[in-house]
């Protein structure tokens, strides 16, 4: 990858790749510092990462993630007292949303965004993991796995557990 292509590919998927920083570390100035550690180490491996296959960028964004990943493994090593103060990004989720007049449908909308990002911020951090990765990121199990360097089998185990633990608070939230 040159230079030129690697800026190319901030361009493009920089902002997917703060956000999963943020995600990941629940503290905006923590995930600054992440993502600019992942992006000075990846750029200081340019010849590793390839982008001239199929899917083109991605698999540099995936490179560049699974950097940010193993910096926070150390980082949470390192610091196990950190300070949590959780990103809300439901601007960016509710985007999403149609352009629906009713506002009640709206503001319920919010609500269960809301709940399921706290949920998600509450799982164990090997099912955050995995469970941002693929919804946030949109990244596929074969990517997951690969990046984080666990069998294909344990990414469809740990999304499928987070999905139980998240279905199973949702109800709970629902029935109060």
């Amino acid at each position: 990858m040159t230079s030129n292509q690697f800026e190319q590919l901030l361009e493009q998927h920089g902002n997917s790749i703060f956000g999963f920083c943020c995600h990941l570390t629940e503290n905006l100035h923590t995930a600054e510092d992440l993502y600019q550690e992942a992006i000075l180490k990846a750029f200081g491996q340019l010849g590793k990462i390839d982008c001239e296959r199929n899917e083109g960028f991605m698999t540099a964004r995936n490179y560049i993630i699974g950097i940010a990943v193993k910096l926070y493994k150390n980082y949470s090593r390192k610091k196990s007292n950190r300070s949590s103060f959780f990103i809300s990004s439901d601007d960016a989720m509710m985007n999403n949303l149609s352009d629906s007049t009713d506002i009640a449908a709206e503001a319920e909308q919010k609500e269960l965004f809301k709940s399921v990002r706290r949920i998600v911020g509450q799982l164990p951090e090997k099912l955050r993991l995995v469970t941002y990765m693929f919804y946030y990121l949109d990244m596929s199990v074969n990517d997951i796995a690969a990046e984080l360097d666990i069998p294909l089998g344990t990414v469809k185990s740990r999304l499928s557990r987070s999905r139980s633990q998240i279905r199973k608070e949702l109800e709970e939230i629902n029935n109060e």
